[in-house]
């Protein structure tokens, strides 16, 4: 990609002098000086060379694994070449969401197909052109469910983390209720959830697999939701839609995840991608852009905004949302790794996380790591052992392995992915086994 090169004096003079102004202090006369401030303390500016040597200095300070067992919210998937390739093209990257939009046909036609493949994944009727992440998804569809006389939203304590506190953040200034029900052995408790919903229930909300990996009773849960007249919300590993039941055949209202595990890196926590869905019922509440198919004057096919509820410039006091932008070029990336894998690759990308995840699991369980939940689960699980968490990542660490998410002093969540190999899972068990 060709260097970012800042204007030059010429270049700057002749802006100001057709926009009437002599200096670029001008720019900022509304401003009161005393707001204002005086000086940066920067350090010396350093030239490309000098530049590249301080981050190749830098990124040693970075350790590296071999294996990786970690997951929560954060996947290591392999990315084809062609997805890297393709997204590092410079009119993918400098790319922006548009705002003369049918001026710009290509980026149109680029969300466009993202949306299309969001429905296929969840089986949704609508899906916007993405948010910021799979946490911001989750609290964006809770207003969209929030209404005057419900404004109680209600989910389970085995949700990522994050998302809780996003969802949490959202609700505090806007007056809705979290109800944060407690899971039974590890999964949704349909009875606590038949006693929490009521009249002022605007949504449940659910994730499969949850954050400890169980596959849930996702249809009974929306039909507890549905029958108490609530909306039913689900968060989804986009990866695990491969195999399971899609948010529609549950009987989702709105279905949202974090695109990332899409041919996204993990890249020490984003910039991810959020994904939404929802049935046509729902489609004029959904936050952000959605771009349509059809025709110009001539007949030739042509793409368009066919909604921008965005508050910025269409009734902000009665937007449902603070959404302002969209993550445009990281939708492209899971676009083009959708399209590289195509629906019998992603299959099988899901059917080895799977396979993987429970070899594991039976193989830590001959060392002394039980599963501490009994259910059905994709790619991640939680142990519990005698020796202590720290003991056991501690001796992965220094085999060069990132070992699980320690969850207390004795708890652990692993994660398994298609990117490990039978001899990385049987070297880290008996790292494990060794430990006492």
């Amino acid at each position: 990609m060709a260097n970012y090169l800042s204007t030059t004096e010429r270049e700057t003079k002749e802006m100001l002098e057709s926009i009437g102004v002599k200096s670029l202090d001008e720019l900022f006369d509304d401003i009161p000086k005393d707001l204002r401030l005086k000086k940066l303390d920067l350090p010396e500016g350093k030239s490309q060379q000098e530049t590249m040597e301080y981050m190749r200095a830098l990124s040693k300070k970075n350790k590296v694994y071999d294996v990786i067992l970690r997951g929560a919210g954060s996947y290591d998937h392999y990315i084809p070449s062609m997805v890297k390739n393709l997204a590092s093209r410079s009119e993918f990257i400098t790319a922006y969401t548009p705002y003369q939009a049918e001026m710009s046909q290509g980026i149109l036609q680029a969300i466009f197909e993202y949306q299309s493949m969001v429905c296929s994944l969840t089986g949704m009727d609508v899906s916007n052109a993405s948010v910021y992440n799979g946490a911001n998804a989750a609290a964006e569809a809770m207003l969209m469910c929030t209404e005057k006389t419900r404004k109680t939203f209600v989910t389970f304590d085995n949700i990522r983390p994050d998302t809780l506190k996003v969802i949490k953040t959202y609700a505090k200034r806007r007056g809705i209720e979290v109800k944060v029900l407690s899971p039974k052995d590890g999964a949704a408790d349909l009875k606590a959830l038949k006693a929490a919903v009521g009249e002022d229930t605007s949504c449940v909300y659910l994730e499969q697999p949850n954050y400890f990996g169980l596959i849930e009773d996702a249809e009974e849960v929306g039909k507890i939701a549905h029958d108490a007249g609530a909306k039913f919300v689900m968060g989804c590993n986009p990866i695990s839609l491969a195999l399971l039941k899609s948010p529609a055949e549950c009987g989702a209202d709105i279905a949202v995840g974090d695109g990332q595990p899409l041919g996204l890196p993990m890249a020490f926590g984003g910039p991810y991608v959020g994904f939404m869905a929802c049935t046509s019922k729902e489609m004029r509440k959904m936050p952000g852009r959605i771009v349509g198919e059809t025709v110009d004057h001539d007949g030739n096919r042509a793409y368009v905004l066919t909604l921008q509820a965005r508050e910025q410039h269409i009734r902000r006091e009665k937007a449902f949302s603070n959404i302002c932008s969209n993550q445009a070029y990281c939708a492209l990336v899971a676009s083009m790794y959708l399209s590289a894998m195509g629906p019998q690759g992603l299959k099988e990308v899901a059917e080895s996380c799977t396979d993987y995840a429970h070899y594991l699991a039976a193989a830590l369980e001959k060392v002394g790591l039980k599963r501490r939940d009994k259910g059905e689960f994709f790619h991640e699980f939680v142990t519990v052992s005698e020796t202590g968490a720290d003991k056991i990542l501690k001796a992965l660490d220094r085999a060069g392995i990132l070992g699980g998410l320690k969850l207390s002093e004795h708890e652990i969540l692993w994660c398994a992915t298609e990117t490990l190999t039978k001899a990385d899972l049987d070297k880290a068990v008996e790292i494990i086994g060794r430990v006492k």
